[in-house]
């Protein structure tokens, strides 16, 4: 069965106690930590329990399958991250020309902290899965809200063709971090420190959303 046809059959239950929302947390933390060095199907529910320091029926009550539980996991990411990035785009008092940097960083944030989560994410859709669709609306949803701060800098609706360049720079950018999550984006004997990384990425993508939107379009003035 897959994650999703999984997760259809039983949502995990909400902690209602203090004491469960610490083994829940817990189980979360443990389940990144050990897709840091492995897949998700290299990893068994003995390995999350034993990770978070819970037990295997406190998993179970909670999340009955090891694929409910990868699909909370996915889930719990994005609502973190779109919650988020809706956040700084929803905030009059941030110019929107500071908008792409700070939409970068906060998803090389988030590929970071779930890189292992990602990884396996990537690997089951290449595989069939249908789990990185989630992801991918996540991310049209987020486009969606800059395109709407976009207009409103520009003072008019966004034309076709600069709406097209918009998203090409956020699948520009969604695609190279996914490329380093799988750790392709390498040339042999060639090492970029994470900084430098981090630094290029944004400068880039900076300049494809420069060269995207019209020249002429005034700047939104941040409330003080």
């Amino acid at each position: 069965m897959s994650a999703t046809g999984s997760a259809a059959l039983l949502t995990p239950r909400p902690p209602v106690q203090r004491r469960s929302l610490t083994s829940h947390r817990q189980m979360v933390e443990g389940a990144l930590r050990l897709l840091d060095e492995r897949d998700i199907d290299q990893i068994s529910i003995r390995d999350i329990v034993g990770a978070s320091g819970t037990s295997t029926g406190s998993f179970y009550h909670r999340f009955g399958t090891k694929d409910n539980f990868f699909n909370y996991l996915i889930d719990d990411m994005l609502e973190r991250r779109e919650s988020g990035a809706m956040l700084d785009l929803d905030n009059p008092s941030i110019p929107f020309d500071t908008l792409p940097e700070i939409l970068a960083r906060s998803a090389m944030a988030n590929f970071q902290r779930h890189n292992g989560l990602l990884r396996s994410a990537i690997r089951r859709h290449i595989a069939g899965d249908d789990c990185w669709n989630r992801i991918s609306k996540m991310s049209r949803r987020i486009v969606g809200r800059y395109l709407e701060r976009a207009a409103v800098a520009a003072g008019r609706a966004l034309e076709a063709a600069e709406a097209e360049r918009v998203y090409f720079a956020f699948m520009w950018l969604y695609g190279l971090l996914a490329y380093r999550t799988l750790g392709l984006n390498s040339i042999h004997g060639y090492a970029m420190s994470d900084q430098s990384f981090e630094d290029e990425t944004i400068r880039n993508f900076r300049q494809l959303i420069d060269q995207a939107l019209p020249a002429d379009a005034p700047h939104e003035k941040s409330v003080r």
